[in-house]
């Protein structure tokens, strides 16, 4: 790279930097010229979320320091893009031969954005942990559950809050279609649901990704249960694999569409345009908060198939470098209190609790989940460590397949959506002839062995070798649906 394209990058890695914590500036950022002090917090989460946590944060320090502060979100994106900000101003300061990105906090996204991060030594040591030891002895918040990481073995990021995978589903259309209430993955194959579920393209949504990696994880641990102990594991597992597969193919086959965002799936559902959708649990609750009558029904539910998925964690973290370290461990502080806390679980005007909406997520500490706090608790039923016992993520069965499985799905179920639907729609009519459900079902081109070898190879060699693996796979299922009708309307 010559030296004024090289100087010209550096340049605009500061720029982007500096203009930062003022170009991200909340919508309505009133008070933040007249306080004392400034807290820039960088945040996936929504408006609704960021006005309460910002709110009630600024109320506690002043009441504490006798300082007014206020809490300035930079809401670049989702969380990706706030991984690309961080990263940008960390590339910045190290040009400069200082560490930071000049931001104070990381609130909200996935345990595994936070891991990465953590690696590349961006967060500083939590002091939570000493000053609140308390909340990490037994019977507190545990360093892992379900499989899945509550906070950094190192301390420098910490869970805030539960979220989990499920199903929203809108009571009037079930009612129409005479369908009960989903309770689990498999109720989504139903033929009764056809031309009625909402997904997201799993290449473009990490979270709905996640979803199906859930529903993978209970079948193929379903047959690990069942089998019998001189049966080999890696045929096993397969078994599993092949069936989780299949369930996708109905689900995909129920498909209305796939949008490229999951946020839409619980609004679409809401209005009528499908039946019922995949979702984090924290969509699928905000949503149905807003549709509450005066009498607490909503014709918009969510549900946590039991068994069906783990609890994972929304972390916060203190970066390297913070301009107002103080502060920003003084808000990590502050999200765990009882205060902080509630602000997820409680409706609105319950002391403690949010000011304006209910928010409609589950607390991290497992010792509010009693008494006087899980009364006013609007979920407090959900019992989210209770339910994670009922299913534990195990990442050796499909951790390093998550991007295969992104891609098989895509070519299995959305780009050869029209001859899927076709398909489906002749099997439903035929009454499921065994000769054409076979070949429906067929995916030993995607078999579990596959997935993690060829497959996964070919995805992350080039982009000419993931196009043509794609292609391959794509008239691979094109070609069977494409039998399947005919084997279908023939009766076979």
């Amino acid at each position: 790279m010559s030296n004024w394209k090289k100087n010209f990058l550096i340049l605009g890695l500061l720029a982007g930097a500096v203009a930062a914590p003022l170009a991200l500036r909340d919508k309505g950022a009133e008070g933040a010229d007249q306080a004392d002090l400034r807290l820039d917090v960088i945040t996936p989460h929504t408006e609704t979320l960021r006005r309460e946590f910002g709110e009630a944060f600024s109320a506690y320090w002043e009441k504490k320091s006798g300082d007014s502060v206020y809490v300035n979100f930079l809401v670049p994106g989702g969380t990706s893009e706030c991984v690309r900000v961080i990263g940008n101003g960390f590339e910045a300061a190290a040009e400069r031969g200082e560490v930071g990105c000049g931001i104070d906090v990381f609130f909200g996204g996935g345990a595994y954005d936070f891991a990465i991060q953590a690696k590349q030594e961006r967060f500083e040591k939590l002091r939570i942990f000493e000053t609140r030891s308390e909340l990490f002895k037994k019977g507190g918040i545990p360093a892992s559950l379900s499989g899945e990481t509550f906070y950094d073995p190192d301390h420098t990021w910490v869970g805030s809050v539960l979220s989990s995978f499920g199903i929203c589903y809108n009571t009037d259309l079930l009612l129409e279609r005479g369908l009960p209430d989903p309770v689990s993955w498999d109720d989504l194959g139903d033929p009764g649901y056809i031309h009625g579920i909402a997904l997201a393209d799993t290449t473009k949504s990490s979270s709905v990704t996640k979803s199906f990696e859930m529903l993978v994880q209970q079948k193929i641990q379903e047959e690990l249960s069942a089998a019998a102990p001189e049966e080999e594991w890696e045929r096993v597992v397969a078994r599993g694999w092949d069936a989780s597969m299949n369930l996708i193919q109905r689900i995909g086959a129920n498909a209305r569409y796939f949008t490229d965002s999951s946020a839409k799936i619980p609004r679409d559902v809401a209005q009528g345009n499908a039946v019922a959708g995949m979702c984090i649990d924290f969509y699928g609750r905000t949503t149905s908060e807003t549709l509450k009558q005066a009498d607490g029904s909503s014709r918009l539910q969510y549900i946590m198939p039991s068994g069906g998925s783990s609890i994972s964690v929304d972390p916060v973290a203190v970066l390297k470098g913070a301009p107002h370290p103080e502060l920003a461990q003084a808000f990590v502080e502050f999200v765990l209190s009882r205060e902080g806390q509630m602000l997820w679980a409680a409706p609105p005007g319950s002391v403690p609790g949010p000011k304006y909406r209910a928010l409609r997520r589950l607390p991290i500490r497992p010792d509010l989940y009693q008494g006087s706090s899980l009364e006013v608790m609007i979920d407090g039923e959900a019992m989210p460590f209770e339910q994670a016992k009922k299913f534990s993520y195990d990442r050796k069965l499909t951790g390093h397949l998550f991007s295969p499985l992104r891609a098989i799905i895509r070519i299995m179920c959305i780009d050869s959506h029209d001859e899927m639907k076709a398909a489906w729609e002749a099997l439903i009519a035929a009454g499921f002839p065994p000769k054409a459900t076979a070949r429906f079902h067929d995916v030993s081109a995607v078999a579990y062995d596959l997935a993690g070898g060829p497959i996964k190879a070919s995805l992350k060699a080039s982009k000419i070798e993931a196009v043509k693996i794609m292609n391959e796979l794509g008239g691979f299922f094109r070609e069977n649906y494409r039998e399947a009708q005919r084997l279908a309307e023939e009766g076979l």
